[in-house]
């Protein structure tokens, strides 16, 4: 691959929680043997007001090896937010900062995920001669940072897990990488929808995705947070308690894609 100033760059589309100090240090703690990382964190919106504070609590944290490129518009490009784009969780922003960022290979990680700290470097061995890449997920408390177990349910890759049928399997956004000159032709299906609920943008790319040569980790090193709304929370419990996992009830948190008030 063509050598840039950045080994690889992980998107981060945010609505300015706290949680989004957790991804970044999970960032931060990424280790490349020389290779550099770039994290672009693009603000679909800040109803809290929060941004300023949340970066003066993480920038002086961020090591020499990882530049922090912060993509602020002011306006969100979803039309539930008044913006033209049909994906209500961010608009056009996944797809801009892929364009963006300074770097082939292209990680995701959602605002409320975290890396385990051999992610990065993992993820670029396994895409190497490939168009894509992906790593298994753990299922794991928001609130706590606890890990409650690997993901074998969902995020499992091409032809398996439960959506083996209705979608050709599946591999949420924070456990996939992608070479993005490769895949050009993909990259702006991030900003649609799938559902008229607007989201379903994840199912878009796979669908493009899954025909196409991938690598694989092999282990899981992508922290999912669980939201106890999401329609899919009791199938995951119950998954989980049938691997002997005594799951406790999470308490409220911020919804990952709440919109802000007015």
């Amino acid at each position: 691959m063509t050598a840039t100033r950045h080994a690889i760059a992980v998107v981060i589309v945010t609505t300015c929680r706290t949680s989004l100090l957790r991804a970044l240090r999970s960032v931060f703690r990424q280790r490349l043997e020389g290779g550099r990382i770039q994290v672009l964190v693009g603000v679909d919106c800040d109803p809290h007001n929060r941004l300023g504070e949340l970066l003066a609590a993480v920038a002086p944290e961020c090591p020499p090896h990882v530049t922090i490129s912060l993509i602020n518009l002011g306006y969100s490009t979803s039309q539930r937010h008044g913006g033209p784009h049909a994906s209500y969780y961010g608009g056009s922003l996944r797809s801009a900062l892929t364009l963006l960022a300074d770097a082939r290979v292209v990680v995701y990680l959602d605002d409320d995920d975290w890396f385990k700290e051999e992610h990065c470097a993992r993820i670029l061995r396994a895409i190497e001669g490939k168009k894509w890449a992906f790593s298994y997920s753990i299922y794991a408390d928001g609130n706590t940072g606890r890990e409650w177990c690997v993901d074998e349910l969902e995020s499992v890759g091409v032809g398996r897990g439960l959506y083996a049928q209705a979608f050709g399997g599946f591999v949420r956004p924070s456990g996939l990488a992608i070479d993005k000159l490769q895949l050009l032709h993909v990259v702006h299906l991030w900003s649609c929808a799938a559902f008229g609920s607007g989201d379903g943008e994840d199912r878009l790319v796979f669908a493009q995705l899954r025909n196409e040569p991938h690598g694989c980790t092999g282990v899981a090193t992508v922290c999912c947070a669980l939201d106890p709304n999401d329609a899919l929370h009791a199938r995951r419990v119950a998954f989980m308690r049938s691997r002997g996992v005594e799951y406790v009830g999470e308490a409220k948190r911020e919804s990952s894609r709440a919109a802000p008030p007015g």
